[in-house]
């Protein structure tokens, strides 16, 4: 997974995460196996309706662990696309950036033919942290993020798709580092 303009604000737990994952795959593995691919896609779909089910947690490092270690998918993440979101105290910060996550990554899985297409992966991995967002703000209506509010109104006006592209090509063109 290609890490990209994470701020030092992230979450110590995500990105403990993000770093120090035990690898899955034996070196010789080429690909990831199919039933780990249906049980990451189906598992990126749960989290993103009901994100803050205690059940749902293992499932979600797991989620993780497997996206960092699969030798065949890999998706990059900039967080500036989240608006800022991470520089400022929100409670579920790591649970809406790993969703933004994992959601790219099934989101190539789901759609083979766009795995070369940046711009739809990060659209859908941003759509899919906002679906998070609001079933988030649903359970717990007192606890908002102004920037991800910000973010919802983009897309209601429908210019999120816009955004999400200038902010990636902003976002790809500081580079980034392989995590393994």
């Amino acid at each position: 997974m290609r890490i990209t303009a994470l701020p030092a604000a992230l979450p110590a737990a995500l990105l403990a995460l993000l770093l120090c994952a035990t690898p899955a795959f034996a070196q010789a593995d080429a690909h990831s196996s199919p039933e780990d691919r249906q049980r990451f896609v189906a598992l990126a779909h749960n989290l993103e309706q009901a994100p803050l089910n205690p059940a749902l947690r293992d499932d979600r490092s797991w989620a993780m662990r497997w996206l960092i270690d699969a030798p065949d998918v890999t998706v990059t993440v900039c967080a500036g696309q989240l608006g800022g979101m991470l520089k400022k105290d929100y409670a579920h910060s790591a649970e809406i950036i790993a969703q933004y996550s994992i959601a790219m990554a099934a989101f190539i899985i789901e759609n083979p033919g766009k795995a070369n297409d940046p711009d739809a992966q990060q659209l859908a991995g941003i759509e899919s942290a906002l679906n998070v967002y609001r079933a988030m703000r649903a359970a717990q209506p007192g606890d908002t993020s102004p920037a991800l509010e910000k973010l919802l109104g983009m897309q209601g006006r429908g210019e999120l798709p816009d955004f999400v592209r200038k902010a990636y090509a902003h976002c790809s063109a500081q580079g980034g580092e392989e995590v393994h």
